[in-house]
């Protein structure tokens, strides 16, 4: 046994001689440690030694340490299968309670008012889930493309209740079993699923904004007094071109695209886990990462998002475990990347709102 363990030892020291000018080795906390000489080509290095280390089941860190960088070593997480039923089943469970949603909201008067209730609860059913689809699958890709271990997405199908204003769902969750493996792929794995939601969203709500109806008369914006992000502020502006007395009342297809917007903004906030918290965290550092959720939490009361606030600052004081390599900067393309999603939160944001005028 013991020779075993030697044995691994020693490939995994020549594993990091051989991707790193090695300066020093120690051992922290019972785990090896060695100290390294930086270079240009770090990121790429870091890379092949994460490659050659997957046989013996670890996973390197990349790390700053009183001035000096340092490789760490942490047990590899164990592959899991790829479960099918549980996501499946919660996929065609959310179709269900978004298509009683649409459904409902038809009832209760609130878009689709020329459809009928169930042409209206499909129209809304299936806009929505084809955006929270691309959204999570912008994900799922990206971790397939840069070997993160993740799960499929699990949808979560809420029960329509309020008539009127009925969603169905509070969206999908994917669960990462590993960190991802530089700032760049962090960056990509945050910024994925809110620019592939928002791009589906786009032919949504312009589909959704010309099928609505303008009706002259009151002062109200939208028929139901939602609050509108400043995207469909500028399509029913571009499309409809209503008189600022007009009312517009709004088709089913735009509610879906109005949520989907929204379930965009609230995963872009900047703490947590959430897809901005990701985004934050890779141009930040672990430092910053706290301060910026608490601020985050303030960002969500402002806008009424009080579920996601109260839930920010109950994992703020988990932080965020960042990528496996925390040293390598962003390349200039991902920092455009992170503005992007700037842009996008935005374009997508609104406060939740019901008052009319």
């Amino acid at each position: 046994m013991a020779t075993d363990a030697q044995s691994r030892f020693a490939a995994i020291h020549d594993a990091v001689a051989s991707a790193f000018p090695v300066q020093d080795f120690g051992v922290d906390q019972g785990r090896p440690i060695f100290t390294i000489i930086p270079g240009a080509d770090d990121k790429a290095r870091f890379l092949r030694l994460k490659r050659d280390l997957e046989p013996l089941d670890v996973l390197p860190l990349l790390r700053r340490r009183g001035g000096n960088t340092v490789v760490m070593l942490s047990p590899k997480p164990p592959a899991t299968r790829v479960q099918w039923s549980l996501p499946v089943a919660l996929f065609a469970a959310t179709l269900l309670s978004t298509f009683f949603a649409g459904l409902l909201n038809a009832q209760g008067g609130l878009p689709g008012q020329h459809l009928n209730p169930v042409t209206s609860g499909l129209a809304f059913s299936l806009s929505l889930m084809g955006i929270l689809f691309c959204h999570e699958m912008g994900h799922k890709l990206v971790s397939i493309w840069r070997g993160i271990d993740a799960s499929l997405p699990y949808f979560i199908p809420l029960p329509p209740l309020i008539p009127g204003f009925a969603i169905g769902t509070m969206g999908a969750i994917i669960f990462t079993r590993a960190p991802a493996p530089n700032r760049d792929a962090l960056v990509e794995l945050g910024a994925s699923g809110p620019i592939a939601g928002f791009i589906a969203a786009i032919p949504v709500l312009i589909y959704g904004v010309a099928h609505s109806s303008v009706v002259a008369g009151g002062a109200a914006l939208v028929h139901t007094c939602l609050p509108t992000p400043r995207l469909v502020d500028f399509l029913i502006s571009w499309i409809l071109h209503p008189a600022p007395s007009a009312e517009v009342f709004i088709h089913p297809v735009l509610f879906a695209g109005w949520i989907g917007l929204l379930v965009t903004a609230i995963n872009l906030l900047p703490g947590g886990m959430l897809d901005g918290g990701h985004v934050v965290r890779a141009l930040f550092g672990a430092r910053a990462h706290l301060p910026i959720s608490l601020a985050a939490a303030g960002i969500a009361v402002y806008f009424r998002y009080y579920l996601m606030g109260a839930l920010i600052l109950f994992l703020a004081r988990r932080g965020h475990p960042g990528p496996l390599d925390d040293c390598s900067p962003l390349t200039t393309r991902h920092l455009l990347l992170a503005g992007a999603v700037v842009v996008i939160f935005a374009l997508s944001a609104v406060p939740v709102t019901f008052s009319c005028p």
